[in-house]
């Protein structure tokens, strides 16, 4: 029988830096003695890839592949099997030698917000050991897949983008890069969550003064440790909970309506909440006339009314007509004449340079909130206001009497209380 040999896996790609030994397959006949391999004089490729000989006794491929072992494309040799001076069998034998395309994904797991575009700017993105050959394939070899969760995968380069719109636990997906025939597979995981969200159960707080508190959030999908930040102090008297959102405590000074911004945050996200908050009294006092229908807001001890009536009476000068002239200087000196700092104080009073956060901060530099109103209070004992400390201020939107001119009708109440003119 006729002597034959191949190379059963021809052609054959050769990653770099490895070592090989690709041994012949005798497909017939028994090997002559004193036969010789080697490359024919015929061959299209005189010789083999930088690091790489034929074993002449045995007819393999032996050696270590260098990135100077590289190769354009497929080369195409033929081996003859020579004894003396006689071919006894000759075949062909194919080698490409190209690096291994090495790639990786560095920040897995990546966690996924829902609905949210990944695209040109932020998309998932391989960093390569080497670079990104020209030719090289990406594809994805495990299930499920990634349009599932409609991302794509790009098969030049191996990006990853789209925008999820299914919320989905931490999954495995295996990509392979081939690079003329030479593969590597890497390994990247997905999940894709929602982002927490944040309301109270109000919009609008109206407290009492003296009266405990406690506004609690109600938030979904937010992970173990999310993040509350406000924007600004809350009322004296009142605390925030960094890790609960949570407003409590007993409100102790009276304020005018401000708003707050409440923001929590976590590893997928952040939202953001709005409340107003007011710290009123609640007075005694019964109510005497209303128009109908009744409303709060045109009762006379309505507390807005009573605060303008404060106000009111705050700006007029205090009697010193009994006051002699060195009286009166020392006054001035102290800050007790005209020139005190009352109600009706001024917006520089009551500001200070913007801090870095370009938040305003008051004359102690705390944090201050933006009023739905122009409005500006200040402390009562800045108009020498004997008792306890409330803010008082001046709002030119309530009307100073309390209550509507037109058809007033008597509260029977079971208190004796005057008439009004004409009732």
């Amino acid at each position: 029988m006729a002597f034959a040999f191949n190379y059963p896996n021809t052609p054959y790609y050769l990653p770099t830096t490895k070592t090989f030994d690709i041994s012949i397959n005798i497909t017939s006949g028994t090997q002559p003695a004193n036969v010789i391999y080697k490359i024919s004089n015929s061959s299209p490729t005189p010789t083999l890839p930088i690091g790489l000989s034929i074993n002449q006794v045995n007819g393999s491929i032996v050696g270590t592949t260098t990135f100077s072992s590289i190769t354009t494309g497929l080369k195409n040799y033929i081996i003859d099997a020579s004894s003396a001076t006689v071919i006894n069998y000759s075949t062909n034998l194919a080698i490409l030698v190209d690096f291994t395309p090495e790639f990786i994904y560095p920040l897995t797991p990546y966690i996924l917000t829902i609905n949210r575009e990944y695209l040109s700017t932020n998309q998932i993105t391989p960093n390569y050991t080497f670079t990104n050959n020209v030719g090289t394939i990406y594809t994805l070899l495990s299930t499920p897949l990634l349009t599932d969760i409609s991302l794509n995968l790009n098969t030049t380069n191996g990006n990853i983008s789209g925008t999820p719109d299914i919320s989905s636990n931490l999954t495995s997906y295996t990509i392979r890069a081939n690079n003329n025939n030479i593969l590597y597979d890497t390994v990247i995981q997905i999940s894709v969550a929602i982002p927490p969200t944040i309301f109270y159960p109000n919009p609008v707080y109206s407290l009492t003064q003296g009266q405990p508190i406690s506004i609690i959030p109600n938030q979904l999908n937010t992970t173990t440790n999310p993040l509350y930040t406000i924007n600004c102090s809350l009322p004296f008297g009142l605390r925030f909970n960094s890790k609960t959102g949570e407003i409590s405590g007993t409100p102790t000074i009276l304020t005018t309506t401000s708003e707050y911004t409440i923001k929590v945050s976590d590893s997928i996200g952040f939202a953001y909440a709005t409340l107003i908050l007011s710290v009123i009294k609640v007075f005694l006092a019964p109510p005497v006339f209303a128009t109908e229908p009744y409303s709060p807001a045109d009762f006379i001890t309505n507390p807005a009314v009573q605060m303008r009536r404060k106000a009111e009476i705050l700006q007029h000068k205090q009697n010193n007509s009994n006051l002699t002239k060195q009286q009166y200087f020392s006054l001035l000196t102290q800050g007790k004449g005209p020139y005190a700092k009352r109600v009706w104080a001024t917006q520089s009073d009551r500001f200070t340079s913007p801090n870095t956060s370009g938040l305003a901060q008051d004359v102690n530099g705390n944090l201050l909130c933006n009023s739905p109103s122009t409005i500006i209070y200040k402390p009562s004992n800045a108009s020498n206001v004997p008792g306890p400390v409330i803010n008082l201020y001046l709002d030119p939107t309530v009307e100073p009497n309390g209550y509507k001119a037109p058809t007033k009708k008597r509260v029977d109440i079971g208190f004796k209380w005057p008439f009004s003119s004409g009732n």
